[in-house]
């Protein structure tokens, strides 16, 4: 009988608890929650008696995951394997969990807490004390067994060995364009490096894409130390090189060059190398950004630092601007000289937002100091947190990885400037509201 039940993103968290469990443990990979969450329960074998969910699976997974588990299996223990945050209160409060675990906990303790929750199980009449016994030796199984040839001839065939089930890959496709419906094509621009751009572009192709699927496209247009593919976890084939060659003018060749993430939106990863950024002309760019706007609903660039000769050629081919700045005063000056420059130029978009990023209120300045260095009124403030480090370094988007996270509910407010049709679904993205919270 199969004991314990991990469902996990981390290969690593896997094979270490495989060792800790051997045959008592059947592990479903996190990946079929793709396809919700009784594509999991439904592949879990037998009733097991307890369950660990993650690490890497977000608050809306492991709650689709809880109720699915509890409906099927009423008596289930359940255990998140999450570590120590600020919000872990809130998913004890909201989910009906047994326990939480540390994925970094000694073996020592993951035993013991499986030893306590078990024994609570069978003293509540959940479980026998040998449900949690370790199977026995696969060696005399009917799998190793001699069998005669009377049982062979009589029709009696030996068991074939199981075999492991793999996820099947996530099916998509290029949907095509509506009729009348205006592409968009949105340049996430900062004054200088460090301020949070990438991390603003990634989040708003990843909300665009829940309204859009596989109709946003998310170019690295940080030609010299462009990071999306590594604060994604990609791996692509193929990069902006591939797709501003000439070969790329054929559509076909230039799908190809394009990296998909399962959150349902497209990447054009950056150069592989500063050498061959620096060979990209700004018309090829541009010509890209055109190329790919016949092509996808929304276009996301994520440009250079400044106001270089690429992120100009950007702005003048996109319909928004997003403009991100933190409260240190130098880049804020920076920021009101871009403005400036734009302004005399004619290259200011028409739609303009203003984002100030990893606000603190202990850094010395309020958003109205801030408002009066760059002479304009600020559109969204987003807060620091130690969240979106932790989403970065786990390779997913953050307001995928903690739906709750204050900066993550700033960034959707964005996505909300950016596509007002994704308001109706705010529910669905947002968390559950709390039973004592203000209507």
């Amino acid at each position: 009988m199969t004991a314990y039940v991990l469902v996990s993103r981390s290969a690593e968290y896997e094979t270490r608890m495989r060792d800790l469990l051997g045959d008592r443990l059947a592990v479903i990979p996190g990946e079929f929650l793709t396809f919700g969450p009784e594509s999991v329960v439904s592949r879990i074998p037998e009733s097991p008696r307890i369950a660990l969910l993650g690490p890497v699976l977000n608050y809306e997974e492991t709650k689709g995951l809880v109720e699915a588990l509890t409906a099927k299996h009423p008596h289930l223990g359940l255990i998140v394997v999450r570590e120590q945050r600020s919000d872990l209160e809130d998913w004890v409060d909201e989910l009906a969990l047994h326990a939480v675990l540390n994925p970094d906990a000694t073996d020592d303790t993951t035993v013991a807490l499986l030893d306590r929750l078990g024994s609570w199980l069978v003293g509540n009449g959940h479980a026998e004390t040998g449900d949690f016994d370790a199977p026995a030796s696969i060696a005399l199984s009917d799998l190793e067994r001699t069998w005669d040839e009377s049982e062979l001839e009589a029709g009696v065939k030996p068991p074939s060995p199981a075999t492991p089930v793999e996820p099947a890959p996530p099916e998509w496709e290029f949907p095509p364009l509506e009729a009348g419906v205006p592409t968009e094509a949105i340049a996430v621009v900062a004054p200088k490096g460090g301020q949070g751009k990438t991390t603003i572009a990634i989040n708003l192709a990843t909300g665009l894409a829940e309204i859009s699927p596989n109709s946003v496209v998310l170019v690295d247009a940080d030609l010299q130390f462009g990071d999306i593919t590594a604060a994604l976890a990609l791996e692509p084939e193929r990069t902006i090189v591939d797709a501003v060659s000439d070969a790329a003018d054929d559509e076909i060749v230039l799908k190809t060059t394009l990296t998909h993430h399962a959150d349902g939106f497209f990447v054009v990863a950056s150069a592989p190398s500063p050498e061959l950024g620096d060979q990209i002309r700004p018309g090829a760019l541009a010509r890209l950004i055109d190329r790919l706007r016949a092509t996808f609903r929304y276009v996301v660039i994520d440009t250079t630092p400044g106001l270089g000769e690429h992120t100009l050629v950007t702005l003048e081919h996109v319909t928004d601007a997003v403009f991100v700045t933190n409260m240190g005063v130098p880049s804020l000056r920076a920021l009101r000289t871009e403005f400036e420059l734009l302004s005399t130029v004619g290259l200011m978009p028409g739609n303009r937002h203003i984002v100030v990023n990893q606000t603190d209120k202990n850094s010395g300045l309020t958003i109205k100091d801030v408002e009066k260095i760059i002479g304009a009124p600020v559109d969204i403030e987003v807060p620091k947190s130690s969240a979106v480090l932790l989403a970065s370094n786990r390779g997913v988007p953050l307001i995928h990885d903690d739906v709750r996270d204050p900066a993550a509910k700033a960034i959707r407010s964005i996505v909300l400037r950016i596509a007002p049709e994704a308001f109706p679904k705010r529910s669905r993205i947002q968390r559950r509201r709390r039973s004592n919270e203000p209507e």
